[in-house]
This record gives structure tokens, sequence and C-alpha cells, in this order.
């Protein structure tokens, strides 16, 4: 087992050893043995990501560019730097050995020499390989329960129930684990309560970028006690003398309900809006109970807002679209191009539900042609200066969707590492479970995911507040999955944004359970990889195209966002 002691001082058990060594035997890159040297190549993935020779274990990722044919790039993820290489550099990268005891390449007599001690010390240079099997991820501090939650994020739900039934929703019984629509809301006292949880008053929380967001069901058939939570909060700020200068209040709506006392009082609390619109497919999947589509009554109201408040519209609503198969990215762009409501609104956001399992990876991976496109179109902008950039509504519909501008962002901005093995965070993890994310159930229950409101994530309620534990034995667990798993040895670990919702093995989990979140585990983590790698080639292929000064802004940007939003981080390596 993987139970470490300061884990054992806590009473943390994690997962069975025989659960970590099912998800071992599931979820392992493939390895060709030569002699006493091996390479590896993760699912999802052609080329070799994984090296071990002369008692060393090389991990990377090396592509020759789309765009640019006869250049190559190597990302070392033990340093965060991207390099560019020789096509000799490449061709050892990617040969199955370096040992004389077997072909290097294949069987055919075009394989590559072997290399010389002068190129493996090259390499060696470069990529800087380190002792041991894999990445070693922090241990759990033995002091790491949390007496007072510092939360970043808090979710309320005003209503569970909804006036549509989208056939992708979390909530509309296609998933496991995740609660059903229904008609409950949590009384004013819970409210209250998970406020009082999250406005504290501790000065270290003052400058943090920290949200309050309004899902359900739909939030507006509960619109009483939106605003009564809206008035809550307010006051709790007053009771203990908080300004929390970086605080955002929104709501996510199907923005079929909005009136003129909702939009009203939105503005006059400075609340920020999300209306779903999926475009060209939006009434395949969002339909309301009867089973129509409902397009037509979404954007009308859409419209309605932006003619009557234009100001609001351009400056604190968004238009949110999931990406949907069949995925096909011009009609996408022809969609809100062309749609004039659309180009006024602050911001766009495409995004995918990806439910996990390879069967659906299978679905997934027919989009990534299509994604290909977007990649395209962003790197294409970066030709015009910065300011038009951001005006060109290519750029604005390229950037907007999540897959791009979270793994661009990531590999352009990884801070340099020291070489080791050694990481600081667990994948996308860097707080404790109930610390970034705090969900208030109907019932007072508080959960640490949105996505999955079961007691497999339970972390306290209101009548009680969070429950120390509750927070780290998800996160020992999720440790374990990702210590047992392929995550030790890829080459994206150090930039990956899984989190414990998406790898949410349990202690409790049966045989055929643990399978199946190993099997949806791989999905996600297939998808993972390819964004990565195309965030990574966007950045060389900008560079290469329109010189480095063309990433600036975007380092710029970055900068400033972490200046501006003041971390709240407390779990460390």
């Amino acid at each position: 087992m993987t139970i470490h002691a300061g884990e054992r001082q806590t009473g943390l058990l994690g997962l069975h050893e025989w659960q970590t060594d099912l998800i071992g035997q599931t979820d392992q890159p493939e390895f060709r043995v030569n002699g006493p040297s091996a390479t590896g190549v993760n699912v999802g993935e052609r080329d070799v990501t994984i090296r071990r020779h002369q008692g060393l274990t090389w991990i990377y990722k090396m592509w020759e560019s789309n765009r640019h044919r006869g250049r190559f790039h190597l990302y070392a993820p033990t340093t965060g730097k991207v390099h560019t290489i020789s096509a000799r550099q490449a061709e050892l990268l990617g040969a199955s050995s370096w040992e004389a005891s077997g072909p290097v390449k294949g069987e055919g007599d075009d394989a590559p020499a072997l290399p010389t001690a002068a190129e493996v010390s090259a390499l060696t240079e470069l990529i800087r390989p380190f002792d041991g099997p894999g990445w070693e991820f922090p241990r759990l501090p033995a002091d790491a329960h949390i007496d007072k939650p510092r939360v970043r994020v808090l979710m309320l739900n005003p209503t569970e129930q909804c006036n549509i039934r989208c056939t992708y929703c979390y909530y509309g019984g296609a998933y496991p684990g995740t609660r059903p629509h229904q008609t409950a809301s949590p009384q004013a006292h819970m409210v209250k309560a998970a406020i009082d949880l999250f406005v504290t008053g501790e000065e270290k929380l003052e400058s943090a970028q920290r949200a309050v967001y309004f899902f359900g069901g739909e939030p507006l058939l509960a619109f009483d006690q939106l605003e009564e939570a809206v008035l809550a909060l307010e006051e709790r700020k007053k009771e203990v003398g908080s300004r929390l200068e970086n605080l955002i209040i929104q709501v996510n709506s199907n923005g079929m309900l909005l009136t003129p006392k909702i939009v009203d009082f939105l503005v006059e609390h400075d609340i920020y809006l999300n209306i779903s619109v999926d475009g060209p497919n939006h009434d395949r999947y969002r339909i309301d109970r009867r089973g129509k589509g409902t397009h037509d009554r979404v954007r009308e109201r859409t419209d309605w807002l932006a003619e009557n408040w234009p100001d609001y519209f351009a400056s604190r609503v968004a238009i949110i679209c999931v990406l949907s198969a069949p995925l096909d990215e011009a009609a996408l762009y022809r969609y809100f191009a062309g749609w004039p409501t659309a180009l006024r609104a602050l911001a766009w956001d495409f995004d995918l539900l990806l439910p996990g399992g390879e069967k659906s990876y299978d679905d997934f991976r027919q989009l990534f042609d299509q994604q290909l496109r977007v990649w395209d179109l962003f790197v294409a902008a970066h030709g015009l200066p910065e300011g038009e950039r951001e005006q060109s509504g290519r750029y604005r519909f390229a950037f907007s969707h999540g897959f791009l501008h979270r793994s661009f962002h990531r590999a352009l901005n990884q801070p340099e590492r020291d070489g080791s093995s050694r990481l600081g965070h667990l994948l996308g993890v860097q707080v404790i479970p109930g610390n970034e994310y705090l969900v208030l159930g109907s019932d007072g229950t508080l959960y640490s995911s949105y996505e999955y409101q079961s007691p497999d994530f339970t972390v306290g309620h209101t009548d009680r507040g969070v429950d120390p534990r509750a927070g780290v034995e998800q996160l020992a667990m999720f440790r374990d999955a990702v210590q047992a798993s392929s995550c030790r040895t890829c080459w994206a670990a150090p930039l990956c944004t899984v989190t414990v919702p998406e790898a949410p093995f349990r202690s409790t989990d049966t045989a055929e359970t643990v399978r199946d979140k190993t099997t949806a585990k791989r999905a996600r983590c297939m998808s993972e990889r390819e964004n990565l790698e195309q965030g990574l080639r966007a950045r060389t292929d900008i560079t290469h195209r329109f010189g480095p000064d063309a990433l600036q802004g975007h380092r710029e940007a970055w900068a400033q966002q972490s200046q501006e939003g003041g971390r709240v981080d407390y779990f460390h390596a």
C-alpha cells in the first residue's frame, strides 16, 4: 500500500492494496524490453515517451511540427523547458532501443545507428533523467487537518429542479454517482451557514480570487431563494468587515426565465450571468420535458437581454456552449460569428463533457481533427498585432475553447523545475477537497464536487461545518490511485489538470467498480495528453512563425492574473 508515515499518524488508510494493484494492472503504459533497457508508450499514443536506460528513468515528449516539417521539438518535464532538437536526436528518442542486443527501430536495415556516448550525454543534459521508477508525488502532511476551511469557490443550488432536460446533464440519470433531478431546495438557514463558512473575515483571504456560483437545476426557478442568498452574502460581509475585493458572483442559467425584475437585480448587485447556448447542436441535446428543442426560446431571451441592457450584457454576460458530437467547428464558428448578439457578449466559453470510459473516448477522439482546426485558427491569429488580435472574432472563437486555453497556458507558463523527479502537487490538485470547492446540497450536506453530489464526496453538513478529515481522506485515496497508475511515468504529469472527481476511487469500491473507474480515468488521461501536446505544439509554432514577442501578451496576462488572484494554496509537498 502507498501509505506513508504522516498518513498513518492521521489514521488515513487510503485504498486497499488489492485496489491499487488492480489499478496498476489496468492503467499502465505498454513497455518493450530490450536487455537491460526498456521503452514505454502511453495509452492512446504511438510515440516512445518513457525510457529506462543505464539505470535511469527518462520521461519526455518529442514531436515534429505539423506546420514546419523537419523541425523537431522536445519537452523535458523534469525541467519544464522546451528545446529545439536535431532530426538525429528525434530519431534516437523515438527508437525502441539503444541497446546492441536487438534492433533499434523496427526490424529493417534502415534502423538508426546506436547512440554514441556523446549523443547520450547531450540528451541527458536536455531531459535530465532521474533515479527511481517514476514521479515522486507529495505525501500528505501529517498536519493536513484544516480546522477552519478557506473555501475558494462556494456553489449554491437554490433548487435542484429544472425546467428543461438536457440529455447530457450530470443530473439526468446517465452518470453513476450523481443526484437525480428533484424538487428540492436548501432551507434559508443552511444557505446562511454555508455563506458563513465562506466569508470568514480572515485577512489572508481578502485579496484572493474567490467566487460564489449559483447552479441548479435552473437557479432562476428559485429566484426568491437566490435573491435571499445574495443579500445574506452581502450582510455577512458587513458583519465581519470583509471586502473580498476579488469576489465574483455568478449565475449559470439556461436563460429562458429571464425577466426585467431578475435582470435589474443582477445588474444592481454586479452579478455575472452565464447563458447556455449550444449552437447548431442545441436542439439535439437541450430539450424540454416534452422532448422539444429549446433553442429559439433561449435565443429570444438572450437577444432581448442584449437589446435592453447592452452595457450589462457586454461587461457581465457570457455565452456557454457544450461541445458535443457531431462536432463541426466550421459550422460552430459560422453560428456564433454570424449571431450579432453573441459578438456583443463579454465572453464565450466552449467546453466538452467527457463522461469517461474508452468507448466515450473513441467518440471523443473523432473530435480531435475538428479541434486541430481550432488550434490552427489560434496559431494563425498571432500574425496580427496583439491589440488587433484580441479584437479578432476568429481569435476570440479559438481561445474560447476550454481545451485550448487551459492546455495552452499550462504549456506556456509552467515554471522551470529543478530537474528532480519530485512533484509539488497531485496533478491538478493544489488544496484539500472541501476547501477548493464547497457545494451545498438541498438537505444541508456539503460536498467537495459539483458533479458528484454523493456520499463519496461528502465533506460535512451545515449543522456541523466541514469535517477536517473528509477531504484529506478523499485526497489520500486519489493519491493512491495516481501513484499506482500510469501517472507515475506520464510526461504530462507536471502540467496535468486531472482532479479528485475525475478519478473518484474509494476504498469501498468493488473490483468491477475499480475497473470501470480505471477505464474512465484512462480515457480522461488520453484526452489530457492530447490537449497538452497541442498546447506545446502551438507554443513552438507561434514562436517559429511570428517570433517570441508574439507570446509576450499571453505571459503578461498570466503574470497579472497570478498577481491579482492572491493564491490561497496550503497543500504543499
